[in-house]
């Protein structure tokens, strides 16, 4: 089998202008200018942002990590428009019958940025930091299956998996795994191979880079200079777009998309996705190990009216694959909003205390809105919810994973299997249900090597109903992405299942001169 490639504004003074929304009437206009121009400097407001963040891809943990990532680096894979799959630093790619040896033939004359020519042995380096016992990088769940990874020559690697994954050029397109030069273990530099250079970093607030002027995509890196902003308030993001002082912005909500649809100059973009907002519960401890205690917060929900909050969006069924994928499980009966039954399944867990449920909108625009919906249809099932609003810095690694009931953030991933590897097998790295099933891991690795369509998507609907009966995570819609775009940005479309062109954006527009 192979497959072959184809070919400013700082943020201190901007947030404290955001006390109050800029507002215009008026259309903005949509036109299309066909081809590319070079020139000027593109700023962008992403959240996601802490004081403890590194360049370090081990370590990003949101949509703005990995909008810096792409910005200034690449993957061996690239998901392009329609979700699909082509080479980026790999050309081309092959496999053994069984799924379980992967050649994959490298780009010739790829530099870094301080001038080193990539070969094999940077792609090797780069792969085995996330590998190895104890590795907490957010795609060490993703690599477990690599049993090795040599070097064919300066310009090729082989990888031998343990067990067979046929979507293993998939799972390299992850933002975690960034090409570095071999041996590098400091990435304050940020050296990697991508569009752009980095000139200034601060670390929770914003990163300015310039054009590499040795990219070897030759589409692609338009603007000279590109500032990303970390704007975690929402006022804030919506005014920077509004006003013109930035020209792209994520997690615009939907109160915001009128506001903006009637903005001279700016637009919105939305498209459905795969990702969605689960109120997590940690299985591993009291009283979530309770599963009547699971189905009770499930069935408390009333998602109907959480999709109201919502401009686009569908049902979620509690687990993580979205009807747009080909392995969604479309025959699990939807689980609704029934207040008897999650009185009934409340009663058999033997709960009877107040459950604190952590929330920020850093994870969900409208999680306030959220998790207010939530407390009045579980009040009418008898299930007391106290919601605490935790503070926005530190909100990924002070409360996610560690506070055991809250609601989360999880954009789409590109395959079924690599959402539920990252999201549910039991030695995930971000398993933040803390759900571990034996059973759950064996079909996964059967799903993973299984070539034939019809018995895989067997394999994964099975997946996906142990999630939907016994998990930890009650997943009730699936969002559309939302980003605020000017009218002068040319060349944005929507790629794979995250927002902001796939997280690539910066890398694919153009300001219209």
């Amino acid at each position: 089998m192979i497959r072959t490639a184809k070919p400013g504004m700082t943020r201190r003074g901007f947030v404290k202008t955001s006390g109050a929304l800029w507002v215009a009437a008026g259309l903005g206009a949509t036109a299309v200018q066909a081809q590319p121009v070079k020139g000027g400097r593109l700023i962008v407001g992403m959240t996601g942002g802490a004081v403890s963040d590194t360049l370090d891809p081990r370590t990003f943990t949101s949509s703005g990590h990995a909008c810096v990532g792409f910005t200034i680096g690449n993957c061996l894979t690239e998901i392009e428009k329609d979700s699909e799959l082509v080479g980026e630093l790999a050309e081309s790619w092959e496999s053994s019958a069984d799924a379980k040896t992967w050649r994959f033939n490298l780009r010739k004359g790829v530099t870094f940025h301080n001038g080193k020519t990539m070969t094999s042995a940077d792609v090797i380096w780069s792969l085995n930091l996330h590998r190895g016992e104890g590795s907490t990088s957010g795609a060490a769940g993703l690599t477990g299956d690599i049993a090795d990874i040599t070097a064919d020559g300066p310009d090729a690697i082989v990888v031998t998996l343990s067990k067979p994954n046929a979507d293993l050029p998939y799972l390299l397109g992850d933002f975690h795994m960034l090409i570095v030069a071999e041996g590098t273990e400091d990435f304050t530099a940020g050296v990697f191979t991508g569009p752009y250079q980095v000139v200034e970093y601060n670390p929770g607030e914003s990163v300015i880079a310039t054009r590499n002027p040795n990219y070897w995509k030759a589409d692609r890196a338009h603007v000279d200079d590109v500032e990303i902003l970390f704007v975690e308030d929402r006022t804030a993001r919506i005014n920077g777009i509004v006003t013109g002082e930035l020209h792209m912005a994520q997690q615009i909500d939907e109160q915001a998309m009128e506001l903006i649809n009637q903005t001279p100059g700016v637009h919105i973009e939305s498209h459905p996705s795969g990702g969605h907002s689960p109120i997590l519960m940690h299985c591993d401890k009291a009283p979530f190990d309770n599963a009547d205690l699971r189905l009770a917060v499930k069935y408390a929900v009333d998602r109907d009216q959480v999709l109201g909050l919502l401009q686009g969006g569908v049902l979620g069924n509690d687990h993580p694959i979205p009807p747009t994928d080909p392995f969604y499980a479309a025959d699990i009966p939807q689980r609704m909003y029934d207040p008897e039954k999650a009185a009934f399944h409340l009663k058999q867990s033997g709960f009877d205390g107040t459950l604190p449920l952590s929330i920020n909108n850093v994870a969900m625009a409208k999680s306030e809105e959220f998790a207010a919906s939530f407390q009045q249809s579980a009040g009418k099932a008898g299930l007391k919810i106290d919601v605490i609003r935790e503070p926005s810095e530190g909100f990924w690694s002070e409360v996610w994973l560690k506070k055991p009931f809250m609601i989360g953030a999880w954009g789409g991933r590109p395959t079924a299997d690599i959402m539920l590897t990252t999201a549910y097998y039991s030695t995930a790295a971000w398993n933040d249900s803390m759900w571990r099933r034996p059973e759950f891991d064996q079909i996964i690795d059967q799903a993973r090597g299984e070539t034939d369509f019809a018995k895989r998507k067997q394999l994964y609907h099975d997946a996906q109903l142990m999630i939907h009966e016994d998990g930890g995570a009650c997943i009730t819609f699936f969002r559309n992405n939302i980003d605020g775009v000017r009218d002068e940005v040319k060349g944005f479309y929507p790629a794979g299942s995250f927002n902001m062109s796939g997280l690539r954006a910066v890398e694919r527009v153009w300001l219209e001169a």
